[in-house]
């Protein structure tokens, strides 16, 4: 099993509050800098004014309380966020080993073999498969000029590309365009389903793999064991 800290990602890097401490600080050096030279040549018969100063540390206190109060503001968002991705996992931990179940129209492709249960609300005339990869190209297309009946079916695809290259293995998400002989929308539904066999941190989420494939705890609609036909 690997689970990885969900909450890295949530500590790194620069926030704008640190961001905008930092620029205060630069600015409040430059400003007694200034207010040193002014001070150092004023002319003594005739001293500069101080309330303008005075006014002006006072401004710098105020934003100075302000960048405090959004550091802390940011803080606890951070740990909101941590102990939340940190529920999610402890959810997701419980579901190893079991079947999960997703209306996602993704699946798999290893070993040259994707494939996704699909479910034709009407038959179809005519019907358009477009297969993506992750970052949304896509990598395949076939038509079934003679139609498709309505129902439950399986649409599989070997994993080779329209322009006859391989496709390497990973997540793929197929698009079903299909029409009736009048020329109506048929709805298309989709079903994924697979062991699920850890748990894992992707860019600071925990998700949940199942056969290969990335699933986010908002995308699963089914949890049951593996010889049970009763889903949760």
């Amino acid at each position: 099993m690997d689970v990885t800290q969900t909450g890295a990602n949530a500590q790194a890097g620069s926030t704008k509050a640190n961001v905008a401490q930092t620029n205060l600080a630069s600015n409040f050096d430059d400003f007694l800098t200034l207010l040193t030279t002014q001070l150092t040549n004023q002319d003594p018969l005739n001293p500069t004014d101080s309330t303008e100063f005075t006014n002006q540390l006072v401004n710098f206190t105020n934003v100075e309380q302000s960048i405090a109060t959004n550091q802390n503001l940011e803080s606890l968002i951070q740990l909101q966020q941590v102990a939340q991705q940190n529920s999610q996992a402890a959810t997701m931990i419980d579901y190893l080993g079991k079947k999960v179940g997703s209306d996602l129209n993704i699946a798999g492709l290893k070993d040259g073999n994707a494939s996704w249960d699909i479910d034709l609300g009407a038959n179809a005339a005519s019907a358009t498969y477009d297969i993506y990869d992750k970052d949304g190209n896509k990598v395949y297309t076939e038509t079934n000029e003679d139609g498709a009946s309505a129902g439950e079916q399986t649409f599989t695809w070997d994993g080779k590309k329209t322009n006859g290259t391989t496709a390497p293995d990973g997540a793929y998400y197929l698009v079903v365009t299909a029409t009736t002989a009048g020329g109506n929308d048929v709805s298309v539904t989709n079903k994924f389903e697979g062991i699920a066999t850890s748990v894992e941190s992707e860019d600071g989420v925990p998700v949940l793999k199942v056969n290969g494939v990335s699933l986010g705890l908002q995308h699963i609609t089914s949890v049951r064991t593996a010889d049970s036909d009763t889903s949760a």
